[in-house]
């Protein structure tokens, strides 16, 4: 089962790349790639036998990326409702599965991150709340000893802090050129 969750991990950061590169690709088809790459990780967490809090964050995550996808496809904006039951649904799924642990703390400030990555309408803004979310699931992994975890969380992290290096940077400095 150990080999099977690593190979599902892999999936999950393929395409988690392949909605942070494709250059052309709408809101639409990222929220799509980031909802299957959430539920195809989470299944890699519960077949390694470990981080049942992020398996559960994770499918959560899915589903709250899924809503938004329809959200994105009539091209209206998230109501703050929403956001308040996604925030609730986090906390609560953790505290039920997990308990008041550290690491289920841990879990739900990582999944509070996701939320604000999920709601951004500027790259360079998501790309910022990616990394803080990457790094805190990072913390989680090897906490948890979910080793394959990392193997989606550490390039995830690589490949956003170059966007932002490359991206950001960029028009940062073109800004700066074009008051």
């Amino acid at each position: 089962m150990q080999i099977l969750s690593y190979a599902f991990s892999i999936i999950g950061l393929i395409c988690m790349i392949l909605a942070s590169i494709l250059k052309n690709a709408g809101m639409k088809t990222i929220l799509a790639l980031v909802c299957f790459a959430n539920a195809i990780v989470a299944t890699g967490y519960l077949l390694a036998g470990s981080g049942i809090n992020g398996a559960a964050t994770l499918y959560l995550g899915a589903a709250q990326t899924f809503i938004n996808y329809f959200f994105e496809r009539k091209n209206k904006p998230l109501p703050a409702w929403l956001l308040v039951c996604y925030a609730v649904s986090i906390i609560a799924v953790n505290l039920w599965v997990g308990g008041l642990t550290w690491l289920g703390v841990l879990v739900i400030i990582a999944s509070l991150t996701f939320i604000m990555c999920i709601i951004q309408k500027s790259g360079a803004k998501y790309r910022f709340w990616t990394i803080v979310n990457m790094v805190l699931w990072c913390t989680y992994d090897v906490l948890s000893k979910s080793y394959n975890g990392l193997l989606t969380h550490i390039p995830l992290l690589v490949f956003t802090v170059a966007g932002m290096l490359l991206y950001d940077r960029k028009n940062t400095q073109k800004n700066e050129e074009n008051p």
